[in-house]
């Protein structure tokens, strides 16, 4: 880079510091840096576009460094040292790229990788093998801007006017050292070769200098060779800032209509126990927005919770349904009917084993604090509750695809874990050829007595190779058929492709889950790990058909996305969705009842609910529907059938009454947030008392944090 390019990019840096007292003394603290740059110059020698410079040079160029920064502070006056020392790091940075040794900034990605080391590899001199540890720095605008916030990050940490010369020297010489360090030393990940331009996002907070590390500013001082450092950078949740939604994707949702018996007398649809859309809203409203309506599926929001339904004490019969009717708390007349169904949850002592292989995203789209330092956490929790004798292992995707792990024992479980910490991210996205990357691994250790599962960790963003859904759909299922399940988790806002990551895993046989927080992790990677993992029942099926006698209207709220054609309930054929161990699902249909005047379509002239009354036997007059439930046992291919009546005046414990209660609160808050087409004048603060009643015990506090989001969804804002 020629030094008119230089004097520009100081330019650009200097533009973007605090103003100080006057024009000139901003001029004159740039023409200070550029001396420093130019005099670096003048050592240097370019014979065919390659830098060489010699030891001395090196040790040079820090010294008249150290000059210049000691020359702008002595200069200023107590009012003007803060920007200065923000200007100072700017220099530090724009001298020390004049050092760069560069010959060509194509970076390419090995076929290969270890556990050991997990990087990029830079192109060097000919004759020479690439190595892993070997990394040339490639500066572009996205660093400079990243160090631009290293300063102003310093900068409100020392914002002491009344500091003196000689300490803000001491911050000069630790603090720029480990801005320059952070820069210079820093591990390249994962760069395609198509993608030179995805240079990650760096931290927006200064990076301690590790200890095991030689820092580039001592081979500097000391005048010898440069060397690539490999470090894990460091980032500050606190300090990343939040990313935009607008790019996240949802399916479009038309809510559930309400439907005259009369012309259309059965539902059917398919379980659903995914939670991403729970966490996802809990995400945007503790961001004070309100979540995009798309984002807000009723069905994934009310089984974010446990219920304390009625369980059964074997697998062979996996869940019980339990039925309760109670009056709509957002419109008079109307009834809600809530179904419950508890699984059966397996004991410890008889889980099987589990070969994992977990499929990471590690594109530069989630080199952000809640993205892949999340998923780093998250799955070194999970490493506690598998067994001994189960195995993970890792494939990542960013440009191209790589193993990082084969097939481990867990018990090898410090192995495992350094992969993980390993990794860091950059590049495109190719993710179909993650998938399948992760299937072949998969096969390599498939054993049909085990749970062969595959679990996907991204924020959606596939940008490169097969984006097609129906493909992507198509090939899932394929090895869905041969005993390979898929699982996603969710990380991150900004790219979030939520359509894309809910197809896949209900092809996939799995749950979708949206991981916002630590906490969250524990929960699904923790605390319900062995209902992601063991499934006791699969393509699990409702259907209710009303009586016309005592039925006029009904509305499913929620699971859009799971609606099946009447025929589909008996076709064995059909996929539907599966349960896991321990895993309870909750529906709820609003009806109105014959009489009630409710309802919202018109009653029709010649209507046939008089002659539906006449023509059914008195004892059925007591039924407001029948509920019919088909379920495969994990290895079966045909189907089981539970049928239980809906009726008028159902039974039920004080217990399962509050738990029909509290779920019917978080019904009430999901369709609000949607809107509420069909709720009325129902309002958050009627969320809040009927929650505050029906919470129970909250053991882990979930139901409480729930009022508290009901709260901040109150003062939101529209996004």
């Amino acid at each position: 880079m020629n030094s008119s390019k230089k004097s520009d990019e100081l330019d650009n840096l200097f533009s973007t510091m605090p103003n100080s007292p006057s024009h000139q003394r901003k001029q004159h603290d740039k023409d200070l840096a550029m001396q420093a740059f130019m005099a670096a110059q003048s050592d240097r020698v370019v014979e065919d576009g390659v830098v060489e410079e010699s030891n001395a040079n090196h040790q040079g160029i820090f010294q008249r460094l150290r000059l210049t920064l000691k020359s702008l502070m002595n200069e200023g006056d107590k009012m003007t040292k803060r920007w200065i020392y923000s200007g100072a790091i700017a220099a530090v940075f724009v001298v020390g790229l004049s050092v760069t040794v560069l010959k060509n900034s194509e970076t390419y990605i090995s076929e290969s990788y270890t556990s050991e080391s997990y990087v990029s590899e830079s192109y060097k001199p000919e004759n020479t093998q690439p190595s892993e540890e070997y990394i040339a720095p490639t500066v572009t605008p996205l660093e400079h801007r990243a160090v631009t916030e290293n300063q102003q990050e310093i900068m409100r940490q020392f914002s002491d006017n009344s500091v003196d010369s000689a300490v803000s020297e001491v911050l000069i010489e630790s603090d720029t050292n480990t801005v320059f360090e952070a820069e210079l030393s820093r591990q390249e990940p994962i760069v395609g070769a198509d993608s030179v331009a995805a240079v990650p996002q760096l931290s927006s907070s200064p990076v301690a200098p590790q200890s095991v590390h030689r820092s580039r500013t001592q081979a500097f001082a000391e005048g010898t060779e440069l060397r690539t450092i490999t470090s894990k950078p460091i980032i500050d949740d606190s300090i990343v800032p939040e990313v935009a939604t607008q790019n996240d994707r949802f399916k479009t949702l038309e809510t559930n209509p309400v439907k005259k018996v009369s012309e259309q007398p059965v539902s059917t649809f398919s379980v659903d126990v995914d939670t991403s859309s729970y966490s996802y809203v809990r995400s945007q409203l503790n961001s004070g927005v309100l979540p995009k309506k798309d984002s807000v599926r009723l069905e994934e929001i009310v089984n974010y919770f446990d219920y304390n339904y009625p369980s059964v004490d074997s697998v062979d019969v996996p869940f019980q349904s339990s039925i309760t009717v109670v009056d709509s708390p957002w419109k008079a007349g109307n009834k809600l009917i809530h179904i419950g169904i508890n699984g059966y949850e397996l004991p410890k002592e008889t889980l099987p084993r589990s070969n994992l292989v977990f499929l990471l995203d590690v594109s530069g789209s989630m080199n952000q604090a809640n993205k892949l330092p999340l998923v780093k956490q998250s799955f070194e929790l999970m490493l506690s509750q598998l067994q001994e004798d189960d195995t993970v292992a890792i494939v990542v995707y960013a440009g191209r695809v790589g193993t990082v792990l084969e097939p481990t024992p867990v018990k090898e479980k410090d192995k495992i874990l350094q992969a993980i910490k390993n990794l860091t991210a950059t590049g495109s996205t190719a993710g179909a050829q993650g998938i399948q990357r992760a299937y072949e691994l998969a096969e390599t250790q498939f054993d049909n007595k085990a749970v062969n599962r595959i679990i996907l960790a991204t924020d959606g963003d596939f940008n490169v190779g097969i984006t097609n859904v129906d493909e992507l759909k198509g090939f899932v299922e394929r090895k869905r058929e041969q005993g390979i399940f898929l699982s996603v988790l969710g990380f991150g806002r900004g790219n979030y492709h939520d359509a894309l990551m809910q197809e896949l895993a209900q092809n996939g046989n799995g749950i979708a889950a949206y991981i916002d927080t630590l906490g969250e992790a524990q929960k699904v990677l923790v605390e319900q790990a062995s209902a992601m993992l063991f499934t006791i029942a699969k393509d699990v099926k409702l259907q209710v058909e009303f009586n016309p006698a005592t039925v006029s209207e009904y509305r499913l709220l929620g699971y859009e996305t799971r609606a099946l054609a009447t025929e589909d309930f008996s076709n064995d054929k059909v996929d539907a969705g599966d349960i896991g161990s321990g895993h309870s699902v909750t529906a709820v249909y609003e009806i109105t009842p014959v009489g009630s005047e409710s309802g919202l379509h018109s009653n029709s002239r010649y209507g046939d609910s008089k002659e539906a009354e006449t023509s059914i036997e008195n004892t059925l007059t007591k039924e407001y529907g029948f509920l019919k439930i088909r379920y495969k046992l994990p290895n079966a291919s045909t189907s089981n059938l539970i049928e239980m009546p809906i009726l008028k005046a159902q039974k039920v414990s004080q217990v399962q009454l509050r738990e029909a209660n509290f779920s019917i609160a978080v019904a009430g808050f999901a369709q609000v947030l949607r809107g509420g087409k069909y709720t009325g004048e129902f309002t958050y603060d009627d969320v809040i008392n009927l929650a505050q009643t029906t919470k129970g015990d909250d053991l882990f506090g979930y139901r409480t944090e729930f009022i508290q989001l009901v709260r901040k969804a109150k003062i939101a804002k529209e996004f």
